[in-house]
């Protein structure tokens, strides 16, 4: 099944009493937008998913009858679910969103107020982030700041204000601005820490003029990497990262990917494994969003066999569970304090880790496989051996799916109905949308795909 990045959300909660009234959302995308400056209230926009198992209580917290009352008298509101690709792919074009559920905020000018992940199973995580919207909704538009760019403005310090708008906004596409930026230091910034890590915080590409003269003061950078906090230093080599490869596959520079792979391996110091894991990853990803398909289809081969089906499934399966375990440990804890004085304490977290993580990696590189090795038996042989393997770990209809398609393409097209038939009856047990499933089976059970 063709790959998206979702971040599981999991919280311990309490279920409300469903209250008459609803939060009222306005029919069409482009209603939304009218109304949002017709009356000057920021624009609240859910993406929703369906979750992939029943989950009855999934969205309770969009029922409390504080959240209904703050959504209806802040906010102009529009809903619209993933699935439904005519609005959606409209949305995901323009803001990019790689988390699901989402909310988007837009202040009445249409500018990005910001864009965050949506906890919608109880009431405290809707209020505070209606709460963020509305602070944040006050402040000025990026529009004022785009327009003001576009006519020229281009000074230290509008310049500087625009990167951090944009990085409160969610945007940390700053490579080119930080750029315009630098020219205009002196050398005695360069020995600013905050100056520093403005720099590097804006995700200069690596190489760069920018990113060079934010190192000239070796003791400064240490020190910077032993002050700030572990998440923030990993969020700042991330953005380094990828505005690098970016940079790097606009200009098709390889040299420049591997500037960014390097960069990368580095940021795992002693484990060498991990390391290794990191470096060709970023690499095939760039010989893959470059379409280079030779070098791509050559060097995921070896890094799928390596990395992931030399290990067994107990040493894969620990792995998920550390890494999972560490994202708890950066779980936030909220605090609130109810009607009767008792303090309440509920814990939440994201991660990009989710139990299975192994087995979602296996399956997209399969996917991949089948949709750049053509007829070519050996590749989607070895895509085949991936789709199984992560069907032994996590035993997932999306999965079944990639491998039901895989199968299909080798000709084995019994086998590839049996196994889409399974990725439908295990929808089906979880009570998701089986839809697009059902397709893609019809048109297997056909001879038709």
């Amino acid at each position: 099944m063709k790959k998206s990045i979702v971040i599981f959300c999991i919280a311990f909660f309490c279920v409300a009493n469903l209250p008459a009234q609803k939060i009222k959302y306005e029919p069409t995308f482009d209603k939304a937008r009218l109304l949002s400056k017709q009356e000057k209230k920021p624009l609240a926009i859910l993406i929703t998913i369906n979750p992939p198992v029943y989950s009855p209580n999934f969205m309770a917290g969009l029922q409390d009858q504080k959240v209904i009352e703050k959504f209806n008298s802040r906010f102009i509101n529009f809903k619209v679910d993933k699935s439904d690709t005519a609005v959606y792919a409209k949305i995901i074009k323009d803001y990019k969103l790689s988390r699901f559920p989402s909310f988007i905020f837009l202040d009445a000018k249409g500018g990005l107020i910001f864009a965050d992940i949506a906890l919608l199973v109880r009431p405290e995580p809707l209020l505070n982030i209606a709460d963020r919207a509305m602070s944040a909704s006050t402040e000025k538009s990026l529009v004022e700041y785009d327009s003001a760019y576009v006519a020229g403005s281009n000074g230290g310090t509008f310049l500087k204000d625009y990167i951090l708008r944009r990085e409160k906004a969610g945007i940390y596409s700053n490579a080119s601005l930080i750029e315009k930026y630098v020219p205009g230091l002196k050398v005695s910034n360069l020995n600013s820490y905050d100056e520093v890590l403005f720099i590097l915080k804006a995700g200069p590409v690596i190489g760069g003029n920018a990113y060079r003269l934010a190192r000239i003061n070796k003791c400064l950078i240490d020190s910077i990497y032993k002050t700030e906090p572990l998440a923030d230093r990993i969020a700042m080599n991330n953005v380094l990262v990828k505005n690098t490869m970016d940079s790097a596959i606009v200009s098709k520079s390889e040299a420049m990917a591997y500037e960014a792979a390097s960069f990368a391996q580095l940021s795992w110091s002693k484990n060498y494994r991990e390391a290794s894991k990191a470096r060709n990853f970023k690499m095939i990803q760039y010989y893959f969003a470059v379409k280079d398909t030779a070098k791509y289809l050559q060097q995921a081969t070896n890094f799928y066999d390596f990395h992931y089906l030399k290990l067994s499934g107990d040493s894969i399966r620990k792995l998920d569970s550390l890494n999972f375990i560490a994202a708890k440990k950066n779980a936030e804890e909220t605090v609130s304090i109810g009607d009767n004085g008792s303090i309440k304490r509920t814990i939440s977290f994201t991660s990009t880790h989710t139990i299975d993580n192994y087995a979602t990696e296996l399956n997209n590189g399969a996917w991949n496989f089948y949709l750049l090795g053509g007829n070519k038996d050996e590749y989607l042989i070895k895509a085949m051996q991936w789709s199984r393997r992560s069907i032994e770990l996590s035993p997932k209809a999306a999965f079944y799916d990639t491998y039901a398609h895989l199968l299909y393409r080798l000709r084995l097209y019994d086998e590839s109905e049996s196994m889409q038939k399974k990725a439908l009856e295990l929808s089906a047990t979880n009570k998701a949308e089986i839809k697009a499933l059902q397709e893609e089976y019809n048109k297997i059970k056909q001879r038709n795909l």
